[in-house]
């Protein structure tokens, strides 16, 4: 028995073998662990809080870390910055068997009976803790009902029971919902930090990478912590040492560099490149919705932080209004294809047309322009 255990323990998942149990292992959200820290010390805990940030930044990690400092009875004892993770309380709820630290999945348990049954559990007193905790992972996820009971506890909330809800996407949650929550904002992770943890994590796993691969990795997991590390755990699996070439049978998330180039190079006229680029991006089988979604985003900060010649933004500004005609349902196939062919077409009518890297004369965006750059938003 003890035996199958510990081979259990070593054939986990990386992400799931690496996931910090305590607050100095966070990766990333130092102002967030600050923040906690003294709030658990202090005892001036809110009875809502709603986690708000990208996937694999650390959400869930951290809410569950709070769970068990909040009942950690070693931290309020002897003034400890982190949880024990020896008595009985953090024992339960890494295992995930805490009669008193809930947690459910919105995506999966979307229908106001789950909510209901989540708030029956909150009205029983802790059975060996100070509070009890409900964690609901994407609660954008939850249907309107769904909302609306949970809407009933938040406005009246029992003693010592904390709610920490979790989203990818705040724009889902009706407002009522984060109004009566504190918002606190998890961060992408930093390519350094990202770099140094996936490089540790290689040599823990008595691998070896290149520089060439690291920077592949950071690209495709744009500051995701979870996604960096699943790369790592799919390419170890095939070799221990990671180059540039274990890449070729990974389908990865599309780096940044690609929509980037491909702006350049519209820019430049470079038909060839452009059509490079576009069957690249057919090969590795990205998303076109992914690709002018990340254009959109280039586009905005480039638009509006004025550091770039009159007339290049007045070109930008045409590349974002054709953006914004095709990233839409109307054009579920080919829409990249039309986008590029209709840009091109465009610009054909156009004498030239400055590389966005190359103007060193800096102007601010003339008053139209910057009405035009507003509406962005």
């Amino acid at each position: 028995m003890e035996q199958k255990k510990i081979s259990y323990l070593r054939n986990r998942p990386l992400h799931s073998k690496y996931r910090p149990n305590n607050f100095s292992n966070v990766l990333g959200q130092e102002h967030l662990v600050s923040y906690f820290k003294r709030s658990i010390l202090n005892k001036k805990i809110a009875f809502s809080y709603l986690f708000v940030g990208k996937h694999g930044v650390g959400k869930t990690t951290m809410s569950r870390i709070v769970a068990k400092a909040l009942n950690c009875s070693s931290m309020y004892k002897y003034k400890l910055n982190e949880p024990c993770n020896e008595c009985l309380s953090c024992l339960n709820v890494d295992l995930g068997k805490s009669f008193d630290v809930h947690e459910i999945n919105a995506a999966m348990n979307t229908g106001i009976d789950n909510i209901r049954e989540l708030i029956e559990k909150t009205h029983l007193s802790p059975v060996n803790s100070l509070y009890k905790v409900c964690i609901i992972d994407e609660i954008h996820m939850l249907s309107l009902n769904a909302f609306n009971a949970l809407l009933k506890i938040l406005e009246e909330p029992p003693k010592n029971v904390l709610f920490i809800l979790i989203t990818t996407d705040i724009k889902k949650i009706p407002g009522t919902i984060v109004s009566r929550s504190q918002k606190l904002c998890f961060l992408p992770i930093s390519r350094k930090d990202l770099a140094i943890s996936v490089s540790k994590i290689v040599w823990l796993e008595k691998g070896s990478i290149t520089n060439k691969a690291l920077l592949h990795i950071l690209d495709s997991s744009e500051g995701s912590f979870r996604d960096a590390i699943n790369i790592i755990d799919m390419l170890l699996t095939q070799n221990s040492k990671i180059n540039q070439s274990a890449f070729s049978f990974l389908l990865t998330d599309m780096p940044n560099s690609i929509p980037h180039s491909l702006l350049q190079h519209l820019l430049s006229k470079n038909i060839i490149r452009i059509v490079h680029i576009i069957n690249y991006v057919e090969e590795r089988q990205w998303s076109e919705t992914s690709l002018i979604k990340h254009m959109k985003k280039i586009l905005k900060e480039k638009i509006v932080d004025g550091s770039t010649h009159p007339t290049t933004n007045k070109y930008l500004v045409f590349i974002w209004q054709i953006l914004l005609k095709y990233d839409s349902e109307f054009f579920l196939q080919e829409r990249l294809s039309l986008f590029i062919s209709e840009l091109i077409l465009l610009f054909s009518r156009m004498d030239s047309f400055p590389s966005i890297n190359s103007i060193n004369n800096k102007k601010t965006i003339p008053h139209v322009l910057k009405i035009q750059a507003v509406q962005i938003y």
